[in-house]
């Protein structure tokens, strides 16, 4: 990798080491005319013509003969002839015509390419080179010993350069994922949150960080790793990082077939023979025999896409005018998620602060996804919140809202949801 970066800077400077001797030293006859400009024959014609004219005059008066003048101008003729051939005998030297005269231009040749090179230490992307390299051949590797050191390497090179270029968002989201690889769930947890201060919005890394937290806490759904995972979903409902630790939350709340249908998509998309594909598919078989000896099928369960008795919930939304600070054109989001479980909306209404004060139901037709419905859990939170941003993710500044356990096939009384305090 060195030697292909060397190679290259030596073939550039030469170029321009050429650029700037070449013009002084080994420049003749036609280019240091167009340097000198025809300043030099004008003036000499011109001098040229004045004699001749006085010649003519003096000629003319009578003080010489038509012999003398004839050879006067002949006279004159060979001189100005003279004066040309001198002037293109010196035209044919370099211009820099002596070593001591040379030895600034030789000074600015050498020079140049390490005042570039200074320059490119300071400000250039080199390090970034050096970790594209490094990484491309980690990628290579298959002996895991040697794949393990180069990415211990790799990972101290990212370091150092994160402290100086902090802003780089791919060597931050590189860093996680082979801190990730490597088992140092703190590094990539850290590395993963730095992506997302830059990128807020990036529903892969949100779905990576949810994973890497999932490991650091010994496989376990903590409340941020829900969190993260169902703020990917909303992103991208077809990410199959997110859909697997959603179906792994679903499964460990009892919502079997809502585990069976997020791992199912999420099996759609990935290569039959991938590790990842047939752990997903053994979880499956897992929680069909669950539901199966729960007393339900998955087949009844997948049917099961009308509105049930009970599965209704009535919400009135308003805000506090003299508190919140909103604009009619800002969106509301109303929603039901369950109690316990999965943080995802499992029944959810948009609407605009121009619609507020309103009365709502929020039923099995408002939900998001088949099968992961208001009938699938009995106890749910209801929340409300203002955005100015239009993101379904709740962020800084928004106004927020929420109300529960509420008991969804008891609660038959309307759900009052008044929106007052702002997200920090």
């Amino acid at each position: 990798m060195e030697i292909a970066f060397w190679q290259g800077f030596l073939a550039l400077s030469l170029l321009a080491m050429g650029f700037v001797v070449w013009p002084t030293i080994f420049i003749r006859r036609e280019k240091k005319r167009e340097l000198l400009t025809d300043a030099q024959g004008q003036v000499s014609e011109d001098v040229y013509h004045d004699h001749l004219r006085e010649l003519e005059e003096t000629h003319s008066r009578g003080e010489i003969e038509s012999v003398d003048l004839n050879l006067l101008k002949r006279d004159l003729e060979k001189t100005m002839i003279e004066e040309s051939d001198s002037s293109a005998a010196r035209s044919e030297k370099p211009i820099v015509s002596n070593f001591k005269s040379r030895l600034p231009v030789m000074a600015l040749a050498l020079l140049l390419p390490l005042v570039a090179l200074g320059i490119y230490g300071a400000v250039g992307a080199k390090p970034d080179w050096d970790i594209y390299q490094l990484a491309k051949e980690r990628a290579q590797t298959v002996d895991m010993a040697e794949r393990n050191q180069l990415s211990e390497t790799l990972i101290e090179s990212l370091q150092n350069r994160l402290q100086s270029k902090p802003g780089n968002s791919h060597n931050w989201h590189l860093l996680a994922s082979v801190a990730s690889e490597l088992g140092d769930h703190d590094e990539a947890v850290r590395a993963y949150r730095r992506v997302l201060e830059i990128e807020p919005n990036a529903a892969q890394v949100m779905a990576e960080l949810a994973q890497a937290l999932f490991l650091r806490a010994g496989n376990t759904i903590t409340p941020e790793v829900s969190e993260n995972t169902q703020m990917a979903l909303q992103l991208n409902p077809r990410m199959p990082t997110a859909l697997g630790l959603a179906g792994i939350e679903a499964y460990q709340s009892g919502a079997y077939q809502t585990a069976i249908e997020h791992w199912s998509l999420a099996v759609s998309q990935l290569d039959p023979k991938s590790p990842s594909s047939v752990a997903l598919s053994g979880g499956i078989a897992r929680a069909q025999a669950a539901l199966e000896k729960s007393g339900s099928t998955a087949a009844s369960k997948k049917k099961k896409k009308n509105v049930v008795e009970g599965s209704t919930i009535k919400v009135s939304v308003s805000y506090d005018a003299t508190v919140v600070n909103a604009n009619p054109d800002d969106h509301v989001f109303v929603y039901a998620r369950a109690w316990q479980g999965p943080k995802m909306p499992i029944a959810i209404r948009k609407l605009k602060v121009s619609d507020l004060p309103i009365r709502i139901e929020l039923d099995n037709s408002s939900a998001m996804t088949d099968g992961m419905n208001l009938s699938s859990f009995p106890q749910v939170e209801l929340v409300a919140r203002i955005t100015g941003s239009g993101s379904a993710i709740p962020q800084s500044g928004d106004w927020q809202v929420s109300e529960g356990p509420v008991i969804v096939a008891e609660q038959s009384e309307t759900v009052t949801l008044k929106i007052v305090e702002q997200i920090p």
